[in-house]
């Protein structure tokens, strides 16, 4: 009965139909599906007869959805109320609330076709990363969503109906989460860090108001007040490529809005065939195309990598490729171990919901499962789950930096066998993703469920804007050094200004006519592939060329502004805390939400100040500290090594 109420149902959202025709429908959903007056006397039966069994069997009836709306346009869900349900307390039992499931899967319907009529060709529901609604579980929960507020002696198999319940998606205060050993240990941790950050910070008050200076830089490692100074301070060093600061800010905020809209689709929307019109229409392909974002921090990376080694080689360092390794190491694993250890232990106890096992299982299971392929960071390879979902990127760019001495010695050395070498790798960098969308005969993001894993976190097939930034690190050491120097007349500067700026937009909307396409184009992907993010580099290298070499005018004085320093300083917080902050929100939601620009956008300068916040904490107490220690452990392996050496070449001196 139920599989014929919402295949009837499904019928509807496909036709026009009378309200006669709604009627006896929405009573069978009722009835058979949702099944409330079973509950609700099933309920009676358990509670008793008594004034308080009574008023708490009414409130868990009052909890529970009754006449869910919003059905023929695409609602899938009535959350209930879940506050209301776990206040519920009668004698030695409290309100258990359980979200229901009716999988589109069991009726033979799948996300991609329930909305049939609002598309043309067969697709995975909306999302910037192809995941199927609801948490990512699969097609088992993407379905009809309906909640029941029962006694929480009850199992979720006890729940009468047509829904498919599980002891997932089930709350209730009488089995309370409690903290584990490691959950423990990790507030340990964290009060630990938190008292050594007081220490340094009265220290370095008490050196600041005797006008004294400390013994010793890492006795005030930790002070928030030295740190927070160098986080706040602007620099002026003409030494650095203070456009880069405007470009990375600008991207992480990219990035953050495209989560934003992404991720929307692990909350309960009330308008679901509304955000597939969304995005398929060309004016938000700056959302759908935000991808192109992460390749700007792929030249970024790839440009500094070079520009960086060039400086060091000049001023006569030599090159130590295990320091190398391990300054990177040092570098991003601190910040990124503490929230892996939040992840295991602690994000579970930050809040409560209808959908807060999303958290559990796309933040906190995943972690467990593959903790250790984070750390070695290998996890776009080793595929069986992840602390951060979004550090992909972290693995990809980490794989590219282990790799990167092959081309810097010799582009240190022999400068025309180095730029060969990665002339020949920025070819490559087309042919490989061509190759790869060809022979898998890949779709687009949106429609594609092999995208992600074939291609878009694959180092094989992202490395070309990386190459490509190499290339632009040298040039920009040069022009650095005075060894080079553009000399543009002002028209071939403001041609050179509209083919960068054009070719940015250009393939930010490139990709519209194939997310819009009624046909997959196997060639047209491919291409499309090969080309976009590569073009999106080179554009975004011209814009970089033009302000380093004094002919970024406006554009040059926009990107360097001083809070683009400071939000540039706070990136890498930014980018490990923000997608669990929006992650967080939409658990924790209580009522359906509706898909809109105007909704997201206000959701994303919540959470961009909140993730801002939060940054800046992680920033102050890891990233800051981090930096010093590190510095002072490479420049202490440095010295051994140093004095190692004469020593080894004493004992290698031949006797006379």
């Amino acid at each position: 009965m139920a599989s014929t109420v919402v295949l009837t149902l499904y019928s509807l959202l496909l036709t026009s139909v009378s309200c006669t025709q709604l009627t006896p429908i929405f009573r069978a959903i009722i009835n058979e599906v949702i099944s409330s007056d079973k509950i609700a006397a099933k309920v009676s039966s358990t509670l008793g007869d008594s004034d308080e069994a009574s008023m708490a069997a009414l409130q868990m009836f009052d909890a529970s959805t009754k006449f869910p709306n919003g059905l023929v346009v695409g609602n899938f869900f009535d959350l209930g109320n879940f506050d209301e349900c776990l206040a519920i307390k009668y004698e030695n039992l409290y309100g258990k609330y359980c979200l229901g499931t009716l999988p589109l899967s069991s009726l033979n319907i799948t996300s991609a076709t329930i909305f049939a009529d609002k598309l043309s060709m067969p697709r995975q529901p909306f999302a910037m990363h192809p995941q199927p609604r609801l948490v990512s579980l699969g097609e088992d929960y993407t379905g009809f969503h309906f909640a029941a507020c029962v006694p929480s002696n009850w199992s979720a198999a006890d729940i009468p109906g047509s829904l498919i319940y599980t002891e997932d998606f089930c709350y209730t205060k009488a089995t309370e989460r409690e903290l584990s050993a490691g959950a423990i240990a990790t507030i340990v941790i964290l009060a630990v860090i938190l008292a050594i950050m007081v220490a340094s910070t009265l220290f370095d008050l008490f050196l600041f108001y005797t006008n004294r200076a400390s013994p010793h830089e890492l006795l005030v490692s930790f002070s928030v007040l030295s740190n927070g100074r160098k986080i706040f301070r602007a620099s002026k060093n003409p030494d650095q490529l203070l456009c880069l600061n405007g470009i990375k800010a600008i991207s992480m905020m990219w990035v953050i809005i495209g989560h934003e809209y992404s991720l929307v689709i692990n909350s309960a929307v009330s308008n679901l065939p509304d955000a597939k019109e969304w995005e398929n229409k060309a004016v938000n392909m700056f959302i759908v195309g935000a991808t192109v974002s992460v390749d700007t921090f792929f030249v970024v990376g790839g440009l500094v990598t070079v520009y960086t080694y060039l400086k060091s080689m000049a001023k006569g360092v030599k090159f130590n490729v295990l320091l190398f390794y391990l300054h990177r190491y040092l570098r991003l694993t601190p910040a990124l171990a503490i929230m892996a250890l939040i992840h295991l232990y602690l994000i579970n106890h930050f809040g409560d919901g209808p959908l807060w096992k999303v958290v559990d299982f796309t933040l906190v299971q995943t972690c467990q499962r593959g903790w250790w392929s984070t750390f070695l960071y290998i996890t776009n390879y080793v595929q069986h789950g992840q602390c951060l979902p979004q550090t992909w990127y972290l693995s990809v760019d980490m794989q590219l930096f282990v790799l990167a001495p092959i081309v810097l010695i010799p582009l240190s050395r022999w400068p025309k066998i180095g730029l060969g070498l990665l002339g020949v790798l920025t070819v490559a960098g087309v042919v490989a993703p061509f190759s790869i969308g060809y022979a898998k005969n890949l779709g687009n993001m949106l429609s594609d469920p092999n995208y992600m894993s074939e291609y878009y976190t694959q180092t094989y097939a992202r490395f070309g804007p990386y190459v490509i930034g190499m290339i632009l690190g040298y040039f920009l050491y040069k022009i650095k050094q005075a060894e080079m120097r553009l000399r543009l007349p002002p028209i071939v500067v403001c041609a050179l200004w509209l083919v960068c700026l054009t070719g940015l937009v250009a393939c930010v909307w490139a990709g519209h006519p194939l997310v819009a396409a009624e046909e997959p184009d196997r060639w047209g992907n491919s291409m499309y592939l090969a080309f976009n993010r590569q073009s999106w580099s080179v554009a975004l290298c011209g814009v970089i060329l033009l302000c380093v070499s004094g002919y970024g005018g406006p554009v040059d004085a926009f990107l360097s502004l001083p809070i683009f320093q400071f939000l540039t300083k706070l990136s890498y917080s930014m980018y490990l805390v923000h997608y669990s902050v929006i992650t967080v929100r939409y658990a924790v939601v209580r009522n359906i939400i509706k898909f809109s620009d105007i909704a997201l956008m206000h959701s994303f300068w919540g959470d961009f100040i909140f993730t801002l916040v939060l940054s800046l904490v992680l920033c102050l107490s890891f990233e800051s500290p981090v930096i010093i220690l590190e510095k002072h452990l490479i420049e202490s392996m440095q010295s051994l090594f140093e004095r190692r050496k004469p020593k080894e070449d004493l004992e290698k001196k031949p006797e006379v």
